[in-house]
C-alpha cells in the first residue's frame, strides 16, 4: 500500500524485522523498503509482502507473484520451498500477528503527529474523508485510505504514512467484541469519535446496548488527556462517552451543544445543505454529497476540526469541495433525466431509513425508485427490519421498489401490503441489472442501496452502461 505522490519512511528489512518480532532468515537485512501490503497486485519495487495464512488462502502460495510484482523482502511464517520467492525472507510466527505489530511500531515513530480515530455504525468513512478534507486546508494530512479499517487495514495505513504528516485519520471498524479495543490500543488517539450506534451486526451481538459497548471500547480507552467527540443526539454514544474522563468537543441539535446543527436541507442534488452553530457564529455548508446522514458525517467532521483546533471556516471551504465517492452517494445523470444515487457499496436498516427520508423530501420529475438489496448480518431480525424497509417505502411516497436477494423478499411484500405501486423482486443483483432499464420511466429518481456481498454496484454499472451517463455538477 502506496501514499501516492508522497514519500513513505524507508525501512530497512532488519528495521522491519525488529518491528515485527521476526527474524531475517535469509538474504540482506538492510535491503531497503518503501511500500508494504498483503495484496500482490498492489505491489511495487523495493515492497515487502506479508504471506497472511488464512482460513481460505495461503499467502505463501503467491510469493512467486510477489516477486515478480517487485517484492524485495517477504514476511513467511514457514520457509516456503519455491525458488521465485522475494530473496530476502523475515520468519515470524504469526503473520497477521507480525502485521499488527507493525503498525504498532509505526504508530510510535509518528509520535509527533495527531492521531484522530473515527467509528460508528454509519458514516464513518464519509466522516474520516470529510475531516481529512476539511483538516488538510491548513495541514499535511494522512487518512485511511478506502474503508482499510479492520486489524489489517489499519496498519497497512500507518504502514503507508509519509513522513512530516500533521494529522493522521484513522477508521477504525469492527464486528465483534474486542476489535475496537485492540486497534485503539494500536492507535491511541489524541481524538476519537463514534459517529452513531446502530443495528448493524446483530448476528454478532445480543442486542444494541452490546454494539454501543464495543463502539465504546474507543472512548474506554483513549488517555485521559485525549479528547471524545460526542454525538449528543445519540444516547447510545452518551452512554459510551461516560467511560472517558477527559476532555469533550459535543456537537447535536441541543443549544449547550459545541456544534449546534441549527438547520438542515435534506436533498440529493446538488447536495445536503446545513447552518451550524459554533460560538458566536453561524457557520453555512452546501454538501456536494446528498442526504440527511450526510449533513449528520459533515456535523460530525466539524467537531472533530474542532478539536483538532483546526479553522473551520477554511475546512468548508475544502469540505465543500468533496464529491461522493462511488458507492457513497454519487450521483449520475443519466437520459430521459433519470438520475440514479449510487449508495451500493453498503446498508443497514438506519442508513436506509435515512435515504427514504432523503428521497420522500426529493422532487423529481417522475418517481421516487428504491432498488435495494439484502442487507446482512442482522441475526434473527433480519426478517422483520427488511420488513420494515418495506413498510417505510410505502410511508416514503416511493412510486417503485426493486428488491433484490432472498431476504428481500419481505422488503417486496411489506412494500406491497403499504400501497407502493410497483414492486419487483429478483433474486440476486444480476437479474436486476438485466432488467431495471425495461422498468425505469422519464424523469425517475432512483437510489441503489444494498450489502456488500449482494453485488448492488452491477445495478449502477448496468443503468450508467446502457443509459450514457454524464456526471452531475453542482
Amino acid at each position: 500500500m502506496r501514499a501516492g505522490g508522497r514519500r513513505v519512511p524507508e525501512l530497512s528489512a532488519l528495521e522491519l524485522a525488529q518491528a515485527c518480532g521476526g527474524r531475517v532468515i535469509r538474504g540482506s537485512d538492510q535491503v531497503r523498503l518503501t511500500s508494504y501490503d498483503i495484496d500482490t497486485r498492489r505491489l511495487g519495487e523495493n515492497s515487502a509482502f506479508f504471506a497472511l495464512l488464512g482460513e481460505r488462502t495461503d499467502g505463501h502460495r503467491f510469493l512467486g507473484e510477489a516477486r515478480a510484482n517487485g517484492a524485495a523482502v517477504a514476511i513467511v511464517q514457514h520457509v516456503p520451498d519455491l525458488d521465485d520467492a522475494p530473496e530476502t525472507l523475515i520468519q515470524v510466527e504469526d503473520t497477521t500477528a507480525a502485521l499488527f505489530e507493525c503498525g504498532r511500531a509505526m504508530r510510535q515513530r509518528f509520535d509527533q503527529a495527531t492521531f484522530i480515530a473515527i467509528t460508528g455504525s454509519n458514516g464513518k468513512t464519509t466522516t474520516k474523508e470529510l475531516l481529512a478534507e476539511g483538516l488538510s486546508a491548513d495541514f499535511k494530512v494522512h487518512r485511511t485510505s478506502g474503508n482499510f479499517n479492520n486489524h489489517l487495514g489499519v496498519p497497512l495505513t500507518l504502514l503507508a504514512c509519509p513522513d512530516g504528516m500533521d494529522f493522521i485519520v484513522l477508521e477504525l471498524g469492527m464486528s465483534h467484541s474486542g476489535e475496537i479495543a485492540a486497534l485503539t490500543e494500536m492507535a491511541d488517539p489524541d481524538i476519537g469519535i463514534i459517529t452513531n450506534v446502530r443495528a448493524v451486526h446483530l448476528e454478532n451481538f445480543a442486542s444494541l446496548e452490546d454494539i454501543a459497548a464495543a463502539k465504546g471500547e474507543l472512548f474506554a480507552l483513549m488517555r485521559d488527556d485525549a479528547i471524545t467527540v460526542v454525538n449528543r443526539d445519540d444516547g447510545h454514544v452518551r452512554v459510551q462517552a461516560a467511560r472517558h474522563v477527559g476532555p469533550q468537543v459535543t456537537y447535536g441539535h441541543d443549544d449547550d451543544v459545541d456544534l449546534k446543527l441549527e438547520q438542515l436541507d435534506n436533498k440529493f442534488v446538488p447536495g445536503a445543505a446545513l447552518s451550524v452553530r459554533h460560538g458566536d457564529q453561524t457557520l453555512d455548508l452546501q454538501l456536494q454529497i446528498g442526504g440527511g446522514h450526510a449533513a449528520l458525517n459533515a456535523l460530525a467532521a466539524l467537531a472533530g476540526i474542532a478539536a483538532a483546533g483546526g479553522s473551520l471556516e477554511r475546512a468548508i471551504g475544502r469540505i465543500e469541495q468533496l464529491r461522493a465517492s462511488d458507492g457513497r452517494g454519487r450521483v449520475h445523470d443519466l437520459r430521459r433525466n433519470i438520475r440514479v444515487v449510487d449508495d451500493s457499496y453498503n446498508a443497514s436498516p438506519s442508513a436506509l431509513a435515512s435515504v427514504l427520508e432523503t428521497l420522500r423530501a426529493s422532487d423529481p420529475r417522475g418517481r421516487r425508485v428504491l432498488v435495494t438489496g439484502d442487507m446482512l448480518e442482522l441475526g434473527p431480525l433480519e426478517v422483520a427490519l427488511h420488513r420494515e424497509v418495506g413498510r417505510l417505502a410505502g410511508a416514503s411516497s416511493i412510486g417503485m421498489v426493486i428488491a433484490v436477494g432472498n431476504l428481500s423478499r419481505a422488503t417486496a411484500e411489506a412494500a406491497r401490503m403499504a400501497g407502493v405501486g410497483e414492486v419487483h423482486h429478483f433474486a440476486d443483483s444480476e437479474q436486476a441489472s438485466k432488467a431495471i432499464t425495461e422498468l425505469l420511466s422519464d424523469g425517475d429518481l432512483i437510489v441503489v442501496k444494498g450489502s456488500r456481498g449482494i453485488r448492488m454496484e452491477k445495478v449502477v454499472d448496468r443503468l450508467v452502461e446502457h443509459l450514457a451517463v454524464a456526471e452531475v455538477e453542482s
